[in-house]
């Protein structure tokens, strides 16, 4: 007989501190008897749905999508947070029993919630379902009600989170983050990721103006895949990953700013992505880089003169410097 398992299901995109508190708690559960316990001591109606006894530490494991669900559905306004590997990686380093991905095809999409949790109760022999307050499956978008009906049916009980909020009482979700990194509210959205956004890439030619017209080198990123913050100058932080600048088998981190935007002083056409590497000149053109994101410095405008751009680069460069250090 398959172990009795215990799961949370979602996509995660970003892996936020909501969807860390959702795997942690499972883990917890999992793990502690003690826990367990409490947890039924508060949570009694849960109680005669977990067919368990409660000294038998479960199976934890975790299911995600691949692809994301809207990109099957066709929804051309879903953009990720984070690469799938990247966000896979990170799954993974929980210390979960299993996290599976299950492939998602229309055919797949195509089932119902009751389908879906025969399916999870017949393959991953579940005890308890542990979800996001607004997780939604099945062809049918069944919400917490209707699963827990399902769970009562079929042999498990279902836990519905309540909502990870900020202090200042706002929810902490996907969306909330994608909507804070186009606004260009950059510490809030790290704020609900629990680490600063990253967007990283091969490092291509750009126009060849940093370095001989400004005085300030850039490296060049091109993304088309992930979420882009608001055009702008942003704080930023650089791992390069070439072996001239790995020390003790991490990757260096160097600070620097970012320019997103058209560049207007020189009417660019296309959207760019510069990032001055501070006090750095080795050449790192086709090298891997990854750009994180800590406070937007200004908005990009236009200026009247080059000269008039270098002094504020030099400006932005202090006040750069002065964020990331703190000195």
């Amino acid at each position: 007989m398959k172990p009795c398992s215990i799961l949370t299901i979602g996509n995660f995109d970003g892996v936020h501190v909501g969807h860390s508190h959702i795997i942690n708690h499972l883990i917890k559960f999992a793990s502690s008897s003690s826990y367990r316990e409490e947890f039924f001591e508060d949570n009694p109606a849960l109680r005669k749905h977990y067919h368990l006894d409660l000294q038998t530490n479960p199976a934890s494991g975790l299911l995600t999508f691949n692809p994301h669900p809207a990109s099957v559905l066709g929804n051309k306004f879903y953009i990720p947070l984070m690469p799938h590997e990247k966000r896979l990686q990170t799954l993974k380093n929980f210390p979960l029993h299993r996290v599976e991905e299950l492939p998602f095809t229309k055919e797949f999409s195509q089932k119902s919630s009751e389908e879906f949790c025969e399916f999870l109760v017949k393959k991953y022999n579940i005890a308890m379902l542990f979800i996001g307050h607004d997780f939604k499956i099945g062809h049918d978008r069944a919400e917490r009600e209707k699963l827990i009906e399902h769970g009562k049916k079929l042999g498990f009980a279902v836990y519905a989170h309540e909502p990870v909020r900020l202090d200042t009482g706002e929810v902490i979700s996907s969306t909330q983050i994608r909507e804070n990194l186009l606004a260009g509210n950059i510490q809030k959205a790290n704020s609900m990721l629990g680490y600063a956004y990253t967007l990283s890439g091969t490092v291509q030619h750009g126009f060849n103006r940093g370095g001989k017209l400004l005085g300030f080198p850039t490296a060049n990123l091109l993304e088309k895949t992930l979420i882009v913050p608001k055009n702008g100058v942003y704080a930023t932080k650089v791992k390069i990953f070439d072996s001239r600048f790995v020390k003790n088998k991490q990757a260096q981190v160097f600070h620097g700013m970012t320019n997103i935007g058209y560049n207007p002083t020189f009417n660019n056409n296309a959207r760019s992505i510069e990032t001055c590497i501070f006090d750095f000149d080795a050449d790192i053109y086709e090298k891997d880089i990854e750009i994180s994101f800590y406070h937007l410095l200004r908005e990009e405008r236009k200026f009247n003169s080059i000269n008039e751009l270098k002094e504020q680069l030099t400006e932005d460069k202090y006040y750069a410097q002065k964020l990331l250090t703190g000195k």
